[in-house]
């Protein structure tokens, strides 16, 4: 199913203004913008008809906060530690499927992006639009950017209109070393 960019005016966690092609850290988040993204999520599921109940809502907000990608066993540790602080012993454990069934929620409606290779999960730079995006994995740091506005889209559509293939899910990936991790090109870099 796919879920529409019909987000209300209300929604004030555009994530930037950029147009055409950009890049984006996917994990340097203020704790405002993390605010706002909750904000816009739920108003999002409102509109929608569905419930941002508080289980997704906590681990969208996990994995805004992470400084690395969050694998679902990564989720449910969080999950786990933050339950027995405030439970004690009497915590209830988070079974697996629990959180595989909301993580894609949060896929569905385009919150998050699941990195294969890595089977873990960053934050979407641009929630409320739909859209194929290519992500650069350094090697070195973990460092993850979201390149939006590159012609994947147009790869989309070429193999939907001259093979009649359907793209369901597009995820591009590009591991390498970042301009930190690898100096020579940190002059070549450049900045939009």
């Amino acid at each position: 199913m796919s879920v529409s960019s019909n987000a209300p005016d209300a929604v004030i966690s555009a994530p930037c203004d950029h147009h055409g092609p950009h890049l984006h850290d996917v994990h340097a988040l203020t704790q405002a913008e993390i605010e706002n993204r909750l904000l816009a999520a739920e108003q999002l599921c409102a509109t929608k008809g569905a419930r941002f109940t508080p289980l997704r809502r906590t681990v969208y907000q996990l994995i805004l906060q992470s400084d690395k990608p969050l694998g679902a066993y990564d989720l449910i540790q969080s999950l786990q530690d933050s339950r027995a602080q405030d439970q004690g012993n009497k915590a209830k454990m988070v079974a697996p499927p629990t959180i595989y069934r909301t993580l894609e929620f949060l896929l569905e409606f385009g919150f998050i992006h699941q990195l294969t290779s890595l089977n873990a999960f960053v934050p979407c730079c641009h929630p409320r639009d739909e859209h194929n995006a290519v992500f650069l994995l350094c090697n070195d740091c973990q460092r993850v950017q979201e390149c939006s506005g590159m012609p994947v889209q147009e790869i989309s559509s070429y193999v939907k209109q001259q093979a009649g293939f359907e793209v369901k899910q597009s995820v591009m990936e590009l591991k390498g070393l970042c301009h930190t991790c690898s100096p020579s090109l940190a002059d070549a870099v450049v900045q939009g």
